[in-house]
């Protein structure tokens, strides 16, 4: 009898469900997705209904792979953080999911700057004063929706949501909480201080227990509907950064977790609380237990390949698919030496621009001689020259930053990865698991069932072929003089950018 194991990704605009055997390897996958609504501006909110369809569909079509002598284990869920769903006594949605990346709350943000301060709320929780977390978001639904409000039971997160849809019992992870502003990063409990600022009750959150614990076991309603067996072990998992992070072994200090995709984000593993909040970027608790981590977004800096393709590539190669015009991009990138020809690109749109200042960006130093290529590859090198800039800060804050490991679109270019390495000077890691979220929460799944003895024994059981990168002496003394090169020019826009606001 073959043991099976399921990894749920429960993201932003869409769902997977993964099928893994005990040697990680995928038997089966189903994505659905979903829309992200915007009624008026700075509102990003989702049909609660439609995610948990997409989570029925995926579920379903994965149960349809297994054969009659299978048996599913467990199921793990990663999810996304920060999206707040209102139920009422029954568990139905009362009111669309509030969005991470909803901003109405600005008001109710500064109410709390007030009252506690950034800084204060930064140490208590783990996380900056943001107008888009739950803390927030719960405070203007209080005062703007008063009737939802007060019909309102519970307050849920796409974490528990789903868990609770599956199993009727409410249980949150730590990671998630984390995002929530409403737990003590250092007990890792609900905080009563943070609660009465939001307007609710503790009973109306659900009870936080360690990632890799059981949540439940599959109700029949949740078996008819998903077509997996009734009494399957669902296990609590965590947020989808942080199953990644377990999928790809980043676990310990030194190791760097770098997702790729519209936006760069890295996860860093602090030696310690009191290091990682010295760092000043946003700090959970990680999927292991006693161990911490570190989150910055380098903004939509991904968004300027795409745009590139879109308006440069695109024209050129009419008519030619998505994938041929990246191979096409790639090969081009190699064509070009190191230092893009001594052409410079600020991101679009991201990094330290959207930090600090404007998201303008553009490319500089351009001559007649230069071609598409080089465009392509100033683009490239950009876009780590904002990921160095970000890691000297780490690093300048006690973060440790020795091994990064790379997932996402940008780790299956044939050209970026060496170049991160190049940039940063450090050994650079692309595994073979191209949905690592998934596979980390199916390893979860796997803890909680007892087939691994923690995160990390799972992780090393699975662990797969990797591409291991190098810097290259040559190039690391080219990227030097780029990469200053790059940061007065970062300086010199963003400062121009201020007068012109004057």
């Amino acid at each position: 009898m073959a043991e099976l194991l399921i990894g749920l990704d429960v993201g932003t605009t869409a769902t997977k469900a993964l099928l893994f055997d005990l040697d990680g390897r995928v038997l089966a996958s189903a994505t659905c997705g979903y829309d992200l609504l915007t009624p008026q501006p700075d509102w990003v909110e989702q049909d609660p209904e439609e995610i948990w369809q997409a989570v029925v569909k995926a579920l379903r079509s994965i149960s349809r792979e297994c054969g009659p002598q299978d048996h599913l284990a467990a199921l793990g869920q990663s999810s996304q953080g920060g999206t707040t769903i209102p139920v009422d006594a029954q568990g139905g949605s009362l009111h669309q999911a509030f969005s991470w990346m909803d901003q109405r709350a600005g008001p109710e943000a500064e109410h709390v700057r007030a009252a506690w301060g950034a800084e204060a709320l930064q140490r208590l929780t783990g996380w900056p004063l943001m107008s888009g977390l739950p803390l927030n978001h719960i405070a203007w639904f209080r005062r703007n929706c008063p009737v939802e409000f007060a019909a309102t039971a519970r307050l849920l997160f796409v974490n528990d949501f789903i868990g609770q849809r599956l199993t009727g019992q409410p249980c949150m992870n730590p990671s998630d909480a984390s995002i929530t502003q409403l737990m003590n990063l250092a007990t890792g409990d609900w905080d009563n201080r943070l609660l009465e600022m939001a307007g609710i009750q503790r009973r109306q959150l659900s009870p936080i227990q360690p990632s890799g614990t059981v949540v439940g076991r599959l109700t029949p309603n949740a078996s008819k509907a998903t077509g997996l067996p009734p009494g399957m072990l669902v296990i609590n998992g965590a947020h989808d950064q942080y199953c990644a992070a377990v999928g790809t072994g980043v676990t310990r200090p030194g190791q760097v977790l770098l997702s790729c995709g519209t936006a760069w984000v890295t996860l860093a593993v602090p030696e310690n609380l009191e290091v990682g909040l010295q760092s000043g970027l946003a700090i959970s608790r990680h999927a292991v237990e006693n161990r911490w981590g570190a989150i910055r977004s380098l903004g939509g800096v991904g968004a300027s390949l795409e745009w590139l393709l879109d308006n440069v590539w695109g024209g050129a190669e009419a008519g030619a698919e998505r994938g041929q015009l990246y191979q096409a991009l790639n090969a081009g990138v190699a064509r070009v030496s190191a230092g893009a020809g001594g052409v410079l690109f600020l991101p679009l749109a991201g990094g330290h621009a959207a930090g600090y200042g404007s998201s303008r960006g553009g490319f500089l130093n351009l001559a007649l001689e230069h071609s598409r290529d080089h465009l392509a590859r100033a683009v490239m090198e950009g876009t780590v020259f904002e990921l160095r800039w970000a890691v000297e800060e780490m690093r300048a804050k006690g973060i440790q930053v020795s091994r990064l490991v790379m997932v996402g679109g940008a780790a299956r270019s044939s050209a970026w990865p060496q170049i991160v390495a190049d940039v940063l000077g450090i050994s650079v890691a692309v595994p073979e698991v191209k949905d690592a979220a998934a596979c980390g929460a199916a390893i979860l799944a796997g803890v909680g069932a007892g087939l691994f003895a923690d995160p990390d024994s799972g992780a090393a059981a699975w662990r797969r072929e990797a591409v291991h990168l190098n810097p290259t002496v040559e190039n690391q003394i080219c990227y030097a003089e780029a990469y200053a090169r790059y940061r007065q020019a970062a300086h010199d826009l963003a400062s121009s950018t201020t007068r012109d606001q004057l």
